[in-house]
C-alpha cells in the first residue's frame, strides 16, 4: 500500500536510508528532523512494515523572469530483499501524482548512481541538468587580482549567499532555493565537513562551497556578481590550503574558464504539467541534498 508519511514512520524511513545510503547518524537525523516533515514524504508499506520511501522537497525553477513549482525527488530508497519488484516506479508515478495535483510543473531528480541515469530515463526523465568540471591547471590564475578584503570562512550569512546566488544567475534559468532553505543547503555541506568561504570588496561580491581531500581542492560551486570577484576569491582559497590542485563545477554558461572542463551529467527532469523538456535551456542545478 502507497500513502503519505506520519511521524510514527520516521525510524522505518531512517533505516532504509542508513541501509541504502549509508550517511553518517547526524546527516539522517538533519535529514528527516530537519529539512523533511512527515508530509513531504511518501512510503510503500507491505504488511504493516514500511519498506519504500521517497521525499519531496519544494522548489521553484526560475527561467527568462518567471517561476514554476518543482517538486525535488530525493531519498528514492527501497530496503534490500524488496527491491526488483518495481515498487519503486509505484512510489514515482503516485509522488508525480501528487505533485500534479498541486500544480507543480515539474520534477527534478539527482541520480545517486550513473546506472540510475538509465532507470530514471525509462520513467520518463531527462538528464536536462550539466555541469561543466575544470581542472585548473598552472598559470590560470595567474593574472587574477589578489582580495583586497579578508576572506570569510564558514562565517557566511544564508542571505549573503541568497542575495548573490540570484543575481549571479539571474540570466541563466536555474533551480532556486529561496533564503529559508539556503540555510539547510549550507548545513548539509558543514555535515559532511565542506566549507564555505565568501568575499565582498571593491572586486564584487563571491562565495565559494569547496571541500579539500588530500591537498587537493573541490569547489563545488563558486558564483559571484563579477569575474573578477570570483577568480579573486578561489586564487585566495588555493593560497590558504596550500593545495597542490583544484577542481571547480561550473554551468555550462560560465565566462570562467570557458574554453576548459568537461560537460558532466549532474541532475535529471521530467515534465508534469508542461510537455516541453528543458535541455535546449542549458538550466542549472547545484546545491542539491544529494
Amino acid at each position: 500500500m502507497i500513502r503519505s508519511a506520519t511521524s510514527y514512520d520516521i525510524p522505518a524511513m531512517k533505516q532504509i536510508w542508513d541501509s541504502c545510503f549509508h550517511d553518517p547518524i547526524n546527516y539522517i537525523d538533519f535529514i528527516f528532523d530537519r529539512l523533511a516533515k512527515p508530509t513531504d514524504a511518501i512510503v510503500y508499506e507491505d504488511a504493516d512494515k514500511v519498506v519504500s520511501m521517497l521525499l519531496m522537497i519544494s522548489t521553484k525553477f526560475v527561467c527568462r523572469q518567471e517561476s514554476v513549482d518543482v517538486v525535488y525527488i530525493l531519498g528514492a530508497a527501497t530496503a534490500v530483499k524488496y527491491r526488483n519488484r518495481g515498487i519503486m516506479t509505484y512510489l514515482l508515478d503516485y509522488a508525480e501524482n501528487v505533485a500534479r495535483q498541486r500544480g507543480v510543473r515539474l520534477a527534478v531528480l539527482v541520480p545517486g548512481e550513473h546506472y540510475l541515469y538509465d532507470y530514471y530515463k525509462k520513467r520518463g526523465y531527462s538528464a536536462d541538468f550539466n555541469v561543466r568540471i575544470v581542472r585548473l591547471k598552472p598559470g590560470m590564475l595567474e593574472a587574477s587580482p589578489a582580495l583586497d578584503e579578508p576572506l570569510l570562512i564558514d562565517r557566511v550569512s544564508p542571505a549573503f549567499i541568497s542575495e548573490v546566488r540570484d543575481a549571479a544567475l539571474a540570466g541563466l534559468p536555474h533551480i532556486r532555493w529561496c533564503a529559508d532553505m539556503m540555510k539547510h543547503v549550507m548545513e548539509d555541506s558543514f555535515i559532511y565537513g565542506d566549507h564555505i568561504a565568501a568575499y565582498s570588496g571593491s572586486f564584487g561580491k563571491a562565495y565559494i562551497f569547496y571541500s579539500v581531500s588530500k591537498r587537493k581542492l573541490f569547489i563545488k560551486e563558486c558564483l559571484g556578481n563579477t569575474e573578477e570577484s570570483q577568480l579573486a576569491l578561489i586564487k585566495e582559497v588555493i593560497r590558504v590550503n596550500r593545495v597542490k590542485s583544484a577542481q571547480i563545477t561550473l554551468p555550462l554558461r560560465s565566462s570562467l574558464f570557458e574554453l576548459e572542463g568537461q560537460v558532466t551529467p549532474y541532475g535529471m527532469a521530467k515534465p508534469l504539467n508542461v510537455k516541453s523538456y528543458l535541455h535546449d535551456l542549458e538550466p542549472y542545478m547545484n546545491l542539491m541534498f544529494d
